[in-house]
């Protein structure tokens, strides 16, 4: 994404895992170790694959929520958030807690977006996280 954008400041590597990898969309939001983690603490556990849309529908299916799409999209963006907070405003990934209620807030933003009949399956879900 940054050799893309030819942003040479800090390098191509992934900023989240410091672990010299380069970023990539797919290393940014699945096979990063910090992306993996946000994953697993909402109930999504990914998988190397190649084929990122198929195998989000096998996920999407593990989920057992009706809301998976609105989950997913929305910790896409808490991901790419923490990203540019890194590498625009040098600020370090916070603590777990601090994450999760990030997330949670995130959520409760975009209720507006989402289906009304979805709303109290969504915040019974954050609760219970």
């Amino acid at each position: 994404i940054l050799r893309r954008r030819k942003f040479l400041e800090q390098g191509y590597n992934c900023a989240p895992c410091h672990e010299g990898v380069e970023e990539t969309f797919e290393q940014l939001f699945f096979n990063c170790p910090t992306a993996a983690c946000r994953w697993f603490s909402l109930g999504i556990v990914w998988r190397c694959d190649k084929y990122i849309r198929s195998y989000t529908l096998l996920i999407k299916k593990d989920f057992m929520q009706p809301f998976f799409m609105e989950i997913f999209l929305i910790g896409a963006w808490c991901l790419w958030n923490e990203r540019n907070d890194y590498i625009f405003n040098n600020k370090l990934t916070p603590k777990p807690c601090l994450l999760e209620a990030g997330f949670k807030a995130e959520v409760i933003k975009h209720l507006i977006r989402i289906k009304q009949s979805l709303h109290h399956s969504i915040i019974c879900w954050l609760e219970a996280l």
